[in-house]
């Protein structure tokens, strides 16, 4: 096998961690609960070895007592052989003495070091027996500081001490070893003994391993492991990359997982399993075999009693409200017993990643993905999850935790699981498809019920046998594409990713290659870019498509479309190339390059096509494309720069003009001259189109200093061509975040400017660089009540919506813009702004709600709320007395107390 080694950094220690049990983290990000939070300072590989091995630069010991710890698998004993070969390389007098420590049968390091290492030793020079000179000399050299002690594991060691304590026993052996004392010490030693003893060694230096970067690293590693199967290696970190993959790439940034992982899919050629669940049970049985001799004590009854036990334990812990992957002292042991701790650690399933406020012992799983896993191989009956009993109403006392996001991935784990029956599992789905909320309706069904429907689509990802995937797909796909639930698009986008690959993409292939409709056409091949970016048969389609339609608009289309899922290989830039040299329409030529501009890497070859159509062709729009394209794919360097500079200057066509500073301000990298180049342009140019342009592209290189701050001020100030001014203010939205000047200037052009554009653009750049204060607010408030556009009242509720939180008078405003604004969509925006910074009573809402004929706009805002509400709750809001509804007999009066409420 090639060398797969990737230089890890560490951290310097300075104490263990505390951990705030009521703080959750997401489960995708379960590596976060191993990051030490009290560090005096991070290293890089080389700069670690630099200072402590060749400096001796350490705060406690000068170099001369080194302890790496790290959780299973995170690379230490890997760390230290390159530690081995790196004082091997800088001094050939050093003695390097390397101790696996599971392997000193007595537990005596001195007893190892006199009667086996140096007998060794001296057998290797072909002496016959240990003289008193060659012992002597041996401890001449300890006590001329010359030994290196690398001691591996100290947590492996076997100790028949009287105390017990391995940590405490080791010390002992250094202090009281003689000539061990003298050596220079460097050890290894998992995290659970380390932070979970009365540790002697406090003279120790202590350094953790960091995980894997991703993707830099854990790429890094696969494609070293990968060397000789390049397209085997490739393959899986495109797979990495895919949606839904998020628990994954956190889970292999420690490098035993990661290993795993490589092992895994070298095994199975290049392919991952077909579900989740025996992705996990492969890592569980080949985590378990890992170190399998050092572990031949324990028996397998006991590994499975373990198991069995620890997914009880991550049950519980999952269905908790807070501390569900920071597992408290007291809570563990309710499950395992000190017994069961004491093996788990060992193993390594369990970790010790800190202590609580109270100084008691905090646990982590290996990884939050291993917990979710275990915890569905502890789940017998999907009544668990979701009432078997329901019908159209909660059912008192019981949990649907169907609509719990913390077990979304424990079900469709224990979907996955090959021990269940299936029969369970259809009957599961079936019962998701079919689920009756009994509250309000949008479109024929509650919004629980697509709640519940989305679920079955990702579970049947899992459940690869189901009956009713194609309906579950060609349902999801139908909301998906049908304008009248407007509501519900997002939700449903996010299904088809989740959903069983293989028949979403056939079925979105199926939709591009049949629907009369190009609009439904190019949004299947968006969805299926999402889903399988480059597909093979969405690509092959679309340039089929520009081969064989006799539809400029089609061919223009299908050009669109392949510059959004396209991957830039050979074939996809030929076909577009093709389609520039052959299209008799200038549009298509046009959409072609744009495309081009989108697919392309950059390479000299599409570059060198780009620059080319810029000279050759006669047509300023297409030219004008080409530099584009140049400003998407060009990476920035100085032939690139200065190409686009000249264009500027010799250009006649001032289109052109802008467009190359645009461009500059795509492949830019924001250094004096490139700025000066366009703050010159807007001094001195007499268009005011190109002006904009230079403008836009400040906004986009720009780094928010006062001087590029007071360009743009000054051309809002001084400019008598409105578009001008609001490109000027679109820029300050980009590059003046929190500058008091930026936002006083856009707060000044709400109040003065009399162009309606102006000034929702000047509204949105201050929800983008806003700080949430009076003014800011007063200003947008302003402007939504004296406005007579509603493009303009839109913007400056979107704006609310971003600063508002909170605040009393964005509430209000968005309110009565609700109940005064004669246009749905500005209705629309606002409740969705309202959803945003309305952070009070949720219920409350419900209750005002539930008993009036609601607009899209209420539905919309109720279904954001169904979206973070329980279930139960949300149905014992709704469904309220009819005396309290009542009370509130106008759309007025509920949004009125929506406001109060907060």
């Amino acid at each position: 096998m090639p060398d797969i080694y990737i230089e890890m950094g560490l951290v310097e220690r300075k104490k263990q961690p505390k951990h705030d049990h009521n703080q959750n983290i997401p489960p995708e990000q379960g590596s976060a609960l191993y990051q030490e939070t009290e560090i005096t300072q991070k290293y890089e590989h080389n700069e670690f070895l630099t200072q402590v091995f060749h400096k001796k630069d350490t705060k406690k010991s000068q170099g001369k007592r080194i302890t790496i710890i790290g959780e299973p698998g995170a690379g230490k004993t890997t760390l230290l052989q390159k530690i081995a070969d790196y004082l091997s390389r800088e001094s050939s007098e050093s003695i390097i003495i390397w101790v696996s420590l599971a392997e000193l049968e007595n537990g005596k390091l001195r007893d190892y070091l006199d009667k086996i290492w140096l007998r060794n030793a001296v057998e290797r020079s072909k002496i016959s027996e240990i003289t008193k000179d060659i012992k002597d000399d041996f401890i001449a050299q300890f006590n001329q500081d010359k030994v290196w002690l690398l001691l591996d594991g100290l947590d492996e060691m076997s100790t028949k001490s009287v105390s017990g304590n391995i940590l405490t026993d080791i010390a002992g052996q250094i202090q009281d070893g003689g000539y061990i004392n003298q050596a220079r010490i460097v050890l290894t030693c998992r995290l659970n003994l380390w932070d979970g003893g009365n540790n002697k060694l406090y003279d120790f230096d202590t350094y953790r391993t960091l995980d894997f970067s991703y993707p830099e690293q854990v790429e890094q590693f696969i494609n070293n492991w990968f060397t000789s199967q390049q397209e085997a290696g490739g393959m899986l970190c495109k797979t990495l990359k895919e949606a839904g993959r998020e628990r994954i790439q956190d889970l292999v940034k420690n490098p035993l997982r990661l290993t795993l992982l490589c092992l895994n899919w070298q095994g199975r050629e290049a392919k991952l399993p077909d579900t989740q669940a025996e992705f996990y049970q492969q890592l569980v049985d080949n985590f378990n075999g890992w170190k399998q001799d050092e572990f031949a004590q324990i028996s397998e009854t006991q590994r499975q009693k373990l198991i069995t036990d620890l997914g009880k334990l991550a049950r519980e812990a999952i269905d908790q409200a807070t501390s569900r992957f920071r597992l408290l002292d007291g809570f563990v042991k309710k499950f395992l017993g000190d017994d069961k701790l004491t093996l788990a650690l060992k193993l390594g399933w369990l970790n010790r990643i800190g202590t609580d406020i109270k100084e008691k012992p905090v646990y982590a799983f290996f990884h939050t993905s291993f917990q979710e896993y275990l915890a569905a191989t502890a789940i017998n009956d999907w009544d668990f999850f979701l009432p078997k009993t329901h019908k159209n109403k909660p059912i008192e006392a019981q949990k649907y935790r169907i609509f719990e996001p913390q077990w979304k991935q424990t079900i469709l784990l224990w979907l996955g699981r090959e021990d269940v029956d299936e029969s369970e599992k259809e009957s599961f789905i079936q019962a998701l498809i079919n689920f009756q909320d009994g509250c309000v309706k949008y479109q024929g069904k509650g919004f629980y019920g697509y709640r519940a429907y989305f679920l079955a689509a990702g579970g049947i990802a899992e459940f690869k046998h189901c009956s009713q995937a194609d309906k579950i797909v060609k349902q999801i796909i139908n909301w998906k594409f049908d304008k009248s639930v407007s509501n519900i698009h997002d939700q449903a986008d996010v299904a088809l990713q989740e959903t069983d690959r293989q028949k979403a993409i056939a079925a979105l292939v199926k939709l591009i290659n049949t629907s009369q409709y190009e609009d439904t056409r190019r949004s299947a091949a968006e969805s299926l870019g999402k889903i399988d970016p480059g597909n093979a048969d969405a690509i092959a389609a679309l340039v089929e498509l520009i081969k064989t339609s006799e539809d400029e608009s089609t061919r223009w289309q299908a050009a669109d479309s392949l510059g959004e899922i396209g991957v830039g290989n050979a074939d996809e830039i030929a076909a577009l190339v093709e389609l520039i040299k052959t299209s008799e329409d200038e549009s298509t030529r046009w959409q072609a390059a744009d495309s081009l501009g989108e697919i392309g890497v950059g390479n000299a070859d599409e570059i060198a096509a780009l620059v080319e159509l810029i000279k050759t062709s006669e047509d300023e729009s297409t030219r004008w494309q080409a530099a584009d394209s140049l400003g998407e794919i060009g990476v920035g360097n100085a032939d690139e720069i200065a190409a686009l500079v000249e264009l500027i200057k010799t250009s006649e066509d001032e289109s052109t003009r802008w467009q190359a500073a645009d461009s500059l301000g795509e492949i830019g990298v924001g250094n004096a001259d490139e700025i000066a180049a366009l703050v010159e342009l807007i001094n001195t140019s007499q268009d005011e189109y190109t002006r904009r342009r230079a403008a836009d592209s400040l906004g986009e290189i720009g780094v928010g200093n006062a001087d590029e701050i007071a360009a743009l001020v000054e051309l809002i100030n001084t400019s008598e061509d409105e578009y001008t001014r609001r490109r000027a203010a679109n820029s300050l939205g980009e590059i003046g975040v929190g500058n008091a000047d930026a936002i006083a200037a856009l707060v000044e052009l709400i109040k003065t400017s009399e162009d309606e554009s102006t000034r929702w653009q000047a509204a949105d750049s201050l929800g983008k660089i806003g700080v949430g204060n009076a003014d800011e607010i007063a200003a947008l408030v302003e402007l939504i009540n004296t406005s007579q556009d509603e493009y303009t009242r839109r913007r400056a509720a979107d704006s609310l919506g971003e600063i508002g939180v909170g605040n009393a008078d964005a509430i209000a405003a968005l309110v009565k813009l609700i109940n005064t604004s004669q246009d749905k969509y500005t209705r629309r925006r606002a409740a969705d702004s309202l959803g945003k910074i309305g952070v009070g009573d949720q219920p409350m809402v419900i209750k005002a709600m539930s008993a009036y004929q609601l607009t899209d706009e209420h539905y919309q805002l109720i279904g954001k709320i169904a979206q973070n509400m329980l279930y139960p709750e949300f149905y014992q809001t709704w469904h309220q007395p009819s005396s309290f509804t009542r009370l509130f007999r106008t759309v007025k009066n509920i949004f009125y107390i929506f406001y109060s409420i907060f």
